[in-house]
Order: C-alpha cells, then structure tokens, then sequence
C-alpha cells in the first residue's frame, strides 16, 4: 500500500491504458458489419441502460460508504461526500494502473490532506478489500458449483484463468484466516510460500517475498481489525454483498435492453467466471480480456444482436461509465475540499 504515485506515473499509466482501450475495441469490432451493431445499439432500451447504470454506481456507492463506517469507528468522522470522494478515486486510479496499484495510495493521499492519520486510513482500506474479497469469494464458490454441475462451461485458457482466479482468492481468505486464528498456520504458510516462490522462474525472488511480508502485514492489521470491531466488519460485509450483486447483474440489464431472453442465474454466474479470470492479469482496467472473456463467455446468451454491440453496451456500462463519472466526480468533490460545502445536507 505504500506505493507513491507521482504526475508522471499517472499520464504514463494513463496513455497505456488508453492504448489497451483503444486495442479493446478495435478486436471487439474488427471483421463485424458496423451498420448492424448500430442499429442493434440504436434499438436498446434506454430505461433498461438507465437501471444498468443505476447498478453499476451502486459499486462507488458501496465503497463510499463502507470506508465512511470504517474510518468512522476510528474516530475519523468523516461526511458521506468525502466518503464518495476517496472511492472514486480509488475506482479511477485502480482502473488506469496495472494490477490496480495505484488506487490505495491516491486513496491515503486524498485521506492525509482531509487530515486522516496513514494508518487508520490503511486499515480503513485494508478492511473495504476483505469486505469485497470476501463478498466476491461466495460469488465465485457458487459459480465454481455451477461449473463443476455443468451449469456454466467455460473452456480451454477461460476455464484455467477462472480457477486460478478462484484459488487467488481462496489463498487470500485463507492467509487473512490463519492470521485470525493460528500464528503457528501464519508461520507454516509464510514457509510454504517462500519455498515456492524459491522455486519459481522469476527474477527478484526477494522482492516477491517482500512483497508477500508486506500482504500479511495487511492481513495481520485487518484480523486485528475484524477481532476489535466485528459489528462494523460484519456491516461492511453486507455492504459488499449488495455491491458485488448489483454490479454482477448489469449483463443481465443489458440484455433485457438489448431484448434477449436469459435466465438471470445464468447469466450472473457467467459474469461472475468473467470477474475470476481477470484476477490474475495486470492489464489496466482488466481492458482486452475482459471483452475478449465476455465475448467467448457470452456467445450463446446474445442471439439476437451481434456480439460485438452487447461487449460494447455491458462494458460501457460495467466499466467506462463507472470510469468518466469516477473521473468527473473525483475532480468536483476534490475542487470543494472533500465537499464540505455539501456536508449541510448530509
């Protein structure tokens, strides 16, 4: 978390991730006839859009205000607006960066300057991302069920991805879990995932045990968290279940706009296999692979339009949109100081 962003880090990562978005959508559309996928995304249904957006917002709504309960109970009272103000920012600069390292440390900066201490503005940060891993993990462990039924059938390198996917966050859950309850388990694992990273082909094999300290560090400040707090976790986490619900249903608005008829279990579990197998890749924003992923994954649920206009209306909804007002909002609630401006009317 302590990663420091710099001006010029930002436009660096900012013009690959315009490159990445700019390959997205030249692969999504290269080879398709452009007369059909506007008519297909002419005849959408704009209360349907509407609802999608609605949803997708719920996911800034949800951080916003899990990090105002967490850092409340920290004795940093903070308004609903300054709350917005640190998850767009969050949202913005996670999506633009690799590997989404570049929103938590905006996110203190932002904190520091309202005057948050760094370490209670870290274990705010800290217990949002278990929340939602936790959150995502039911998600994933009843799509993982579905796979295995034969409900849901991605195949070849979407499969591989989506498992890793699920393992990533099961090792997360499993390193927060053994801080909680066993430092004897905290110890073995630490040994056991230093001997593999030894044994990995990678170049600097300390930085990745560095790197490894430093993520149980965090898990060992969010076990602290949950042991000293647990009614405020438990409402964070209830939170994070609305927002990964909402936020996995907006393939299910697009196609009630797009006028497909789907089953919304379905299509849930599929957009949930769709989240596990961007966990691994660093690109920014998940751009490429989430379209290409949506595309393979989606091919038998979008029969009446062309692909490529569904890839384009459910991204646009579920991420480009969530960017621009992320972005936009970020810039006013950061003109007005954290909106004290506003904070009357809250």
């Amino acid at each position: 978390m302590g990663e420091n962003l710099s001006v010029r880090k930002v436009l660096r990562y900012g013009a690959v991730f315009l490159i990445f978005a700019a390959a997205a959508c030249f692969l999504v559309l290269r080879g398709t006839d452009m007369r059909t996928v506007w008519e297909a995304l002419a005849d959408t249904s704009i209360p349907f859009l509407i609802a999608g957006i609605l949803l997708a917002e719920v996911f800034h709504l949800s951080e916003g205000i899990n990090l105002r309960i967490l850092l409340g109970s920290f004795g940093n009272p903070v308004t609903f607006w300054q709350g917005m103000k640190y998850a767009y920012i969050g949202f913005f600069f996670s999506s633009i960066t690799p590997s989404s390292t570049g929103g938590q440390p905006a996110q203190l900066y932002a904190m520091k300057k309202d005057g948050i201490e760094i370490a209670h503005g870290t274990l705010a940060l800290i217990g949002e991302l278990a929340s939602f891993q936790i959150a995502v993990c039911f998600m994933e462990t009843m799509a993982m069920a579905a796979i295995i039924r034969g409900k849901v059938s991605p195949s070849g390198e979407l499969l591989v991805l989506a498992v890793l996917g699920f393992l990533l966050n099961i090792l997360f859950i499993t390193g927060l879990l053994s801080v909680m309850f066993s430092r004897r388990l905290k110890d073995r694992l630490i040994r056991l995932l230093h001997g593999a990273i030894t044994r990995l082909p990678v170049k600097n094999k300390k930085k990745w045990q560095e790197k490894l300290e430093e993520a149980f560090r965090d898990f060992q400040a969010c076990a602290d968290l949950i042991r000293r707090k647990p009614r405020v976790m438990a409402k964070a986490l209830l939170v994070s279940i609305c927002q990964v619900i909402c936020w996995f249903s907006i393939p299910y608005m697009v196609c009630l706009a797009m006028g497909e008829t789907a089953a919304y279990p379905q299509v849930f579990m599929l957009q949930t296999v769709l989240f596990m197998t961007t966990a691994l890749l660093p690109f920014p924003g998940a751009a490429g692979i989430s379209e290409y992923a949506f595309v393979r994954l989606f091919s038998d649920v979008f029969t009446k339009n062309p692909m490529a206009a569904a890839t384009l209306v459910n991204r646009g909804i579920s991420f480009y949109c969530l960017l621009a007002i992320s972005g936009a909002m970020m810039g006013f609630l950061w003109k007005y100081k954290g909106a004290r401006k506003m904070s009357k009317f809250v």
